[in-house]
């Protein structure tokens, strides 16, 4: 195959960086209420959405847009944005839910890819069962993760490297497990689940590797000039004003 002309380079690297500014990618991160979507965004892209460890903070879908650099092809270096949704917990209320569903019937059309957020130490997964019969459209869409594998019994992590010990490892293993074949019996198929921790900043380069893997196609080429993931690497466009309702 003949080497592309550094005209046609030109045009591929335009081309790129119309679609990303047209439509930046996107990851939409929701789940149950009380799982740490706000805490694995400030994680993995150095945000500062609020937290509370007692009442739940994100009321609507907010959007923090992100400033990165493409690592690799023709636009190689070139800044682009990435668009990362934070959704509101279900199951917090039962007068809130089904405004809830509604903003995410409204709003996930939206996201190239949905991270669904669960707990460590919560073994009950029957309201994510219920919920993703709601979003049946969605499955192949989404990448499910286990957060908060930092509290699993017994709690001693490595003291050389943030890793969890051996028999540490071995439990995440066997919640993790225990996930998909919970979630796989709602979706008709047992689908890869994450485990990591926000806290720790473990585990975050598979989650994002991971996310990239379940986009479309036909926007897949946008998140794989970022393969290169570190989550340290990933700047606020805005680091004062991040936070802007969608």
């Amino acid at each position: 195959m003949n080497e592309l002309t550094a005209d046609e380079v030109r045009q591929v690297k335009q081309a790129i960086l119309d679609e990303a500014k047209a439509r930046p990618p996107a990851i939409g991160v929701i789940g149950v209420s009380g799982t740490g979507k706000s805490s694995t965004i400030n994680a993995m892209f150095k945000t500062s959405l609020a937290i509370s460890h007692t009442r739940a903070c994100t009321k609507e879908f907010l959007t923090t847009e992100l400033e990165l650099r493409m690592t690799k092809g023709a636009a190689e270096n070139e800044t682009v944005s990435l668009v990362v949704v934070d959704a509101p917990g279900l199951g917090e209320d039962i007068h809130s839910d089904p405004t809830y569903i509604e903003m995410y019937r409204q709003n996930l059309p939206h996201c190239d890819v949905i991270l669904w957020l669960m707990t460590a130490r919560n073994r009950a997964v029957c309201l994510d069962q219920q919920y993703l019969q709601d979003f049946e459209s969605y499955h192949r869409r989404i990448v499910f993760a286990v957060n908060q594998v930092d509290l699993v019994h017994p709690l001693d992590w490595n003291p050389a490297s943030p890793v969890p010990s051996v028999e540490m490892e071995r439990n995440i293993r066997d919640i993790v497990d225990d996930r998909a074949d919970k979630l796989g019996s709602v979706l008709g198929f047992r689908p890869n689940v994450i485990g990591f921790s926000a806290e720790r900043g473990y585990n975050l380069e598979e989650l994002f590797a991971s996310l990239i893997a379940a986009t479309s196609e036909s926007r897949k080429f946008l998140f794989d000039f970022l393969k290169n993931f570190s989550y340290q690497d990933f700047v606020p466009t805005q680091s004062r004003k991040e936070l802007r309702r969608r």
